[in-house]
């Protein structure tokens, strides 16, 4: 089970640019690409941790990182929080001016077309003569 700490964070490989000798070994071993020593590309990067076995100079670590949906979120919930404290709301005020109520018990009118030149069956003649309809 996930513990909550790790719902915000994500594991990414850090590269010691001083230990770094640009070997490309853990190139090679990287499942994801992520990796162009001495940099490492974190939106690739898993946090698997193989580069690490595979860097004979030990430039590789592994670090737990707050992920970046992780700040967005918490920087709009705090924009939400802010905007609700100072009353402003994001919707115009123009809207309850100029919004006519509609009242659903009033019968609607609606327009019916019949063609020219035809004449409507009675209830009879749509029922069927006899049915006791009409």
């Amino acid at each position: 089970m996930k513990k909550l700490w790790q719902t915000f964070t994500r594991k990414v490989a850090i590269i010691d640019t001083e230990k770094c000798k640009k070997c490309n070994l853990c190139v090679g071993k990287c499942p994801t690409g992520a990796l162009k020593p001495p940099a490492v590309l974190k939106h690739k990067c898993v946090g698997c941790g193989i580069c690490t076995y595979a860097c004979p100079f030990g430039a590789i670590r592994i670090r737990t990182v707050v992920s970046k949906a992780t700040i967005a979120t918490v920087a709009l919930i705090a924009l939400i929080i802010t905007l609700s404290v100072y009353g402003i709301s994001l919707a115009p005020s123009y809207y309850n001016e100029n919004i006519t109520p509609i009242n659903f018990t009033e019968t609607l009118f609606i327009p019916t077309i019949t063609p020219a030149n035809v004449t409507m069956p009675t209830g009879e003649q749509v029922a069927g003569a006899g049915s006791g309809f009409g």
